[in-house]
């Protein structure tokens, strides 16, 4: 049964994207629209990558998170190609010619297009200063498009905003880890912001609190197109990461559902 055809998506980006979308930020489950009519999966993904660039008349720069947690805590080495355990799209783009990822075993995203120098860092750390975030959000104009999933389970921009932040919830582990470098298998240290084991348990928002300050803020800042059997979410990436950010300036336990009773970093 088919539920959509590519070129209702294709409109549906035409309408979305334009050549004033310095990056535009894809993330999501493309598997939530249901069925389309090819049997080839790369029909899909590369009528994404084709129409976004068509609509910005090749000015934009496409965005996506390549994460490969699946060997974090393994001897298995990361390298350019190393397969992104968040979804097809990702590992599409990474797989591109001219495509950058940047150089996180762990926590990496992948730009392609007229600025993918966005992803060529050298930082260990996965966020802040000199992270894909932090080369992104020097651009003004940032479309985030989520695709087949509720804003608020897609914004991983909100792990930037908190570290930026020195939210105290969350500290810095040190993974000492091997990667491919010039043919070369070397170990290196990289680091991750990691929430204390106290906390992985609790009942979380799912950052519908900061969903909710970001749209009294902007009234209509999220743009909800149909597709299938779910929608696509449109919305400035910048401004939600800049409204997180004076959340946590209000409350740095804003990403909680309130603060903690036990803390382990309290002295």
């Amino acid at each position: 049964m088919q539920d959509y055809k590519l070129s209702e998506l294709k409109n549906i980006l035409n309408q979305l994207v334009t050549q004033d979308n310095e990056v535009v930020f894809i993330a999501g489950n493309l598997a939530n629209f249901g069925n389309f009519d090819s049997r080839n999966k790369n029909d899909l993904l590369g009528l994404i990558v084709e129409e976004t660039l068509k609509a910005s008349n090749f000015h934009t720069t496409i965005m996506a998170q390549t994460m490969s947690f699946q060997i974090c805590n393994t001897d298995i080495p990361y390298e350019r190609h190393t397969w992104a355990n968040l979804g097809a799209f990702g590992n599409y783009l990474l797989n591109l010619e001219n495509s950058i990822r940047s150089n996180h075993p762990f926590a990496s995203y992948t730009a392609y297009g007229k600025k993918s120098n966005i992803c060529d860092t050298k930082t260990p750390f996965a966020y802040g200063i000199n992270s894909p975030y932090d080369n992104m959000l020097k651009q003004d104009n940032i479309l985030m498009l989520s695709m087949g999933m509720k804003p608020n389970l897609t914004c991983s921009i909100i792990h930037h905003a908190e570290f930026n932040m020195h939210v105290p919830y969350r500290y810095i582990k040190e993974f000492y880890h091997p990667i491919k470098e010039n043919n070369q298998i070397v170990y290196k240290n990289f680091y991750l912001h990691v929430l204390y084991k106290e906390y992985t348990q609790l009942k979380r928002n799912l950052n519908i609190k900061f969903f909710n300050y970001f749209t009294n803020k902007f009234p209509y800042a999220i743009k909800k197109i149909p597709l299938g059997k779910n929608v696509i979410y449109a919305y400035n990436y910048k401004d939600f990461y800049e409204a997180s950010i004076e959340c946590l300036l209000q409350d740095i336990y804003y990403w909680m559902n309130e603060e903690p009773i036990i803390k382990p970093y309290r002295f």
